[in-house]
């Protein structure tokens, strides 16, 4: 009965445990299922922390970059002291940028704060967690005080991370594209060379390939540059893709040293991937024509006909080019000059609520300059927040085209649905903001348009 009990708490013991690693997987899991969906929406609270990552997986010597939005009532006052030196064991803090304080809508204000995040080179992989911290706020108008407290971020460790980018994702057939994989992870852990020298890029082809490695303290860095070119139209999709790569590995630890010299195929094998890449072409082609003609005898041109075809077009390109000379000389000093600090950018849910204010007043007047205004503050509000869902800057999303919108939805952010929805309101804000005149049934029109595409597209946020 002696030994019974023992090997009954032992067993105890170790199922407990893979049930915990089992529950901290599946809180990671869940919790980048609801970074990607939920929505943040302002509640009734003085101050409110809300907490944004780039990425929920981390190895060694890979910063963390942590986006920190605090947004508070008019006639507060956050006590920031000591942000920058918050505990956040077990990670470390790199560096902290403190953006500026912003209008957020009537009755709020906001700060963007980013933290640079590393883990100690001695941490072990598995789950671990940004821990919540608190900020403390006093209230001027009634003269009160209180804390408002951050939600924690479960991180996983990993021993590897791969990474794919292009240079560019928009070429003609025959263009070059280069293509890095970043490979970054640990000594303990080797990698299968054969399956990489194997890697597929259909319809893609290989032209060249270059590898260097690196090692930084205790993680090796490898990156393999290819030179990518695509030369026929062969494929299935309309738009080809760069697939997403596979590599294999498996951690060589010492009591794994002796099985695998003596039976490779005990080695148990893992597998990481990158994400595939959508590569846009452009097909359109130039066509010149030369018109066949016949011989020609000697042609002779009076005085008059030399003059207004040959002296008076070149002195008015001679006087051109001094123009475009002087228009150039501004340009390259006003380059030169010091540069005005960029704002903090804008993240989608700030445009979103952006983009609710303006709706609250865009009403019908019978005022037709009126009405006029409000088309061209909406039009602006709403490219503002597709723009930032697309991951383009404002600037562009204010200067494409209508029909160009959809090609800068390279990651397929929107459905066919509410991309056609999108295109069919910047279709109609076009007509009433270039039209004559402006009635209230395409007023009313664009109003449902742009609640049904913050309908379909406010969840993803």
């Amino acid at each position: 009965m002696k030994y019974i009990g023992i090997i009954l708490c032992i067993s105890a013991l170790f199922f407990g445990n893979s049930f915990i690693r089992v529950i901290a997987q599946e809180q990671l899991q869940a919790q980048e299922q609801a970074a990607e969906e939920r929505e943040f929406a302002l509640i009734d609270r003085s101050l409110e922390i809300w907490t944004f990552i780039d990425d929920h997986r981390v190895i060694t010597g890979k910063t963390l970059h942590v986006t920190v939005q605090i947004v508070w009532k008019l006639g507060i006052t956050v006590n920031l002291e000591g942000v920058d030196k918050i505990n956040l064991s077990p990670f470390r803090i790199e560096g902290v940028t403190l953006g500026e304080r912003q209008i957020f809508d009537n009755e709020h204000d906001y700060m963007v704060i980013t933290y640079a995040l590393s883990l100690p080179s001695d941490i072990k992989a598995g789950i671990y967690s940004i821990p919540s911290f608190s900020l403390s706020y006093s209230n001027e108008v009634d003269k009160t005080e209180g804390t408002a407290t951050s939600a924690p971020v479960a991180i996983k460790k990993v021993p590897i991370l791969v990474e794919g980018k292009v240079d560019r994702d928009v070429i003609t057939l025959g263009d070059r594209i280069n293509y890095v994989l970043t490979i970054r992870h640990e000594k303990n852990v080797k990698l299968l060379w054969k399956d990489i020298e194997k890697l597929n890029f259909s319809p893609f082809e290989v032209l060249k390939k270059a590898v260097e490695k690196s090692a930084e303290e205790n993680i090796e860095k490898l990156v393999i540059n290819y030179t990518l070119s695509l030369y026929e139209l062969g494929w299935k999709k309309k738009t080809p893709e760069i697939p997403g790569l596979t590599i294999l590995y498996y951690e060589d630890s010492r009591s794994q040293s002796n099985t695998a010299k003596a039976d490779s195929a005990s080695i148990e094998t893992k597998e990481v991937k990158t994400v595939s890449i959508p590569i846009i072409i452009n097909n359109l082609l130039k066509a010149v024509d030369v018109p066949l003609e016949g011989i020609k005898g000697t042609m002779l041109y009076s005085r008059k006909h030399i003059f207004l075809h040959g002296y008076l077009p070149l002195g008015a390109g001679i006087i051109l080019f001094f123009f475009l000379g002087v228009t150039t000389l501004r340009s390259i000093a006003g380059r030169l000059s010091p540069a005005s600090p960029k704002p903090v950018s804008e993240t989608p849910h700030i445009a979103l609520e952006r983009l609710k204010n303006t709706m609250k007043s865009f009403q019908f007047t019978d005022n037709d300059q009126r009405n006029r205004e409000n088309i061209h503050t909406v039009n602006k509000a709403l490219r503002a927040y597709t723009g930032t869902l697309l991951g383009i800057s404002n600037d562009m999303a204010q200067s494409v085209t209508t029909s160009s919108f959809p090609r800068y939805d390279t990651q397929k952010q929107f459905s066919e649905e509410t991309s056609s929805i999108i295109q069919l309101v910047l279709k109609q804000l076009d007509s009433l903001i270039f039209g004559k005149h402006i009635g209230k049934d395409a007023f009313d029109k664009i109003l449902q348009g742009i609640e049904e595409i913050i309908t379909q597209t406010g969840h993803k946020l």
